[in-house]
C-alpha cells in the first residue's frame, strides 16, 4: 500500500495503472482519483504523464463502485483541460456523479446540456439551472423538459439569461404556482408586463381562496382582489425607470387594467410618471404632449386631456386638486426623500379632501393611510 501511494507523490507511470488495476480495495481507488486529479490540473507533467492520467480517468469513470466515481467527478469538476470523451462519460452516469460537473464544467457544450435535460432527471436538470451562465437557448429548452423545482432554480440564478418569451411560457405552464411566481416577483430586471402578469396570477388565486374559505359575495371577492392587484401595481411602478413605467401603462392599457382608480391613486401618491404616461395613452397623445397639459397653469390643458382619456368626470375635482398640490410641494420644499414627499402629499391631500366635501372609496382612503404609515416607519428608521 505503501508503494502505491508513493507513487502519487512523484511521476506518474504505465506502472500507476496497473496497479489501479489490480488493487480491489474502493478506498484505495477513491484516494487515487483524487490525487491523480490534482496532479493532473496543478502540476505540469510531460504529454506521457498527462495520458497516463487520463487513462486513470478512464478507468475509474467505468468503476462499478459510486462513490469511486463521485470522487473522480467532483476532483475534476472545474478542470478545463479534460478530453472530451471524459467530461461525456461522467455527465451521462447516475447523477450523484454527473450533478458536479454539470453545474461546474465550462468544457460541456449547450448540445450536451440540451440532452441532458431531455433525460428528465431531476437533479442533473437542477444542475444545468444552477450553471454560473445559462444562456437563452438553454433556459428554453430547461423550461420546455423540466418541472417545478429546477425551473425555481432558474429563475433563482442571476446567471440565467431568460428571454422574455420564456418568462411567459413559464406562467403559462405554471399558472397557479406560488412556489413559480415568488422567485418571480423578487428576480432583478424582470420585464414589468411579466411582473403585472404574475401580480394577476397572484391576485386570481387569492381570488379562488376566498371563494373556498370564505362565504363572501363574488362582487365583493372581485373588489378585494382588484385593490390587492392595483397596490401591487403601484408599488412596482415606484420603483421602475421611465421605460419600464412606459411599459407597464401600455400593458396594463392593453389589457383594460389601466382603472380610473389606478389613476387616481396615482397621482395621490406623487407618482407621476404613472400618472402622465396613463393620461397620455389614454388620450392617445405623446407624453411630451401630455406633461405640457397636465402642468398648465391654469389648469384649463389637464382638464381637457382628462376628457380626451375619457375618465369618470366626478372624479376630476381630486385630480386636478393632487396635480395642484404636487406642484405647490415641489415649489416650497427642498426635501429630496420620496418617502418624506410623499407622506407630507398625502397628508395634505386628505385634509383637503375632507375641506372640500370630496368623498373617496373606503379601499382609496385606506390605501393611502397605508401610504402614510410605510413612510412614517422609514422616517424613524433614518
Amino acid at each position: 500500500m505503501a508503494k502505491q501511494k508513493d507513487f502519487l507523490k512523484t511521476k506518474l507511470t504505465q506502472k500507476d495503472v496497473d496497479l489501479l488495476l489490480k488493487n480491489p480495495s474502493a478506498d484505495i481507488r477513491s484516494s487515487t482519483a483524487r490525487k491523480v486529479s490534482e496532479q493532473y490540473q496543478f502540476k505540469e507533467l510531460t504529454q506521457k504523464e498527462k495520458q497516463i492520467a487520463e487513462d486513470i480517468f478512464r478507468l475509474i469513470s467505468n468503476d462499478i463502485e459510486v462513490r469511486v466515481r463521485e470522487e473522480l467527478a467532483e476532483s475534476l469538476k472545474t478542470c478545463s483541460f479534460l478530453p472530451y470523451d471524459i467530461i461525456q462519460k461522467i455527465i451521462f452516469d447516475v447523477s450523484s456523479v454527473a450533478v458536479p460537473m454539470i453545474q461546474y464544467s465550462d468544457v460541456i457544450t449547450e448540445e450536451d446540456l440540451i440532452e441532458i435535460l431531455r433525460t428528465k432527471d431531476e437533479q442533473k436538470q437542477c444542475a444545468v439551472a444552477k450553471r454560473q451562465k445559462v444562456s437563452s437557448f438553454v433556459c428554453e429548452h430547461l423550461i420546455e423538459e423540466a418541472g417545478e423545482r429546477p425551473i425555481v432554480t432558474l429563475i433563482k440564478n442571476q446567471g440565467a439569461d431568460i428571454s422574455e418569451n420564456s418568462y411567459h411560457t413559464i406562467l403559462d405552464k405554471f399558472e397557479t404556482c406560488d412556489e413559480i411566481h415568488e422567485p418571480l416577483l423578487m428576480r432583478p430586471k424582470v420585464p414589468v408586463s411579466i411582473l403585472e402578469k404574475v401580480i394577476t396570477k397572484v391576485s386570481d388565486e387569492l381570488r379562488k381562496q376566498l371563494l373556498r374559505h370564505h362565504d363572501l359575495p363574488v362582487t365583493v371577492i372581485t373588489m378585494l382582489v382588484t385593490q390587492t392587484r392595483e397596490k401591487a401595481i403601484l408599488n412596482l411602478s415606484e420603483t421602475s425607470t421611465e421605460e419600464e413605467v412606459r411599459t407597464l401603462v401600455i400593458h396594463l392599457h392593453s389589457v383594460d387594467r389601466l382603472t380610473p382608480n389606478l389613476i387616481l391613486r396615482s397621482v395621490c401618491i406623487g407618482d407621476m410618471k404613472f400618472f402622465e404616461y396613463a393620461l397620455a395613452i389614454k388620450a392617445g397623445i405623446p407624453i411630451r404632449n401630455a406633461r405640457i397639459l397636465i402642468y398648465d397653469s391654469g389648469l384649463l390643458g389637464l382638464e381637457r386631456l382628462y376628457q380626451e382619456a375619457e375618465l369618470p368626470q366626478e372624479m376630476f375635482f381630486a385630480i386636478r386638486l393632487a396635480v395642484k398640490t404636487f406642484r405647490e410641494m415641489l415649489e416650497e420644499t427642498e426635501d429630496g426623500y420620496r418617502d418624506h414627499f410623499q407622506r407630507r402629499m398625502i397628508e395634505r391631500l386628505l385634509m383637503l379632501f375632507d375641506a372640500h366635501q370630496i368623498h373617496l372609496e373606503k379601499a382609496d382612503e385606506d390605501y393611502f393611510v397605508q401610504k402614510i404609515g410605510q413612510s412614517s416607519e422609514i422616517v424613524s428608521q433614518e
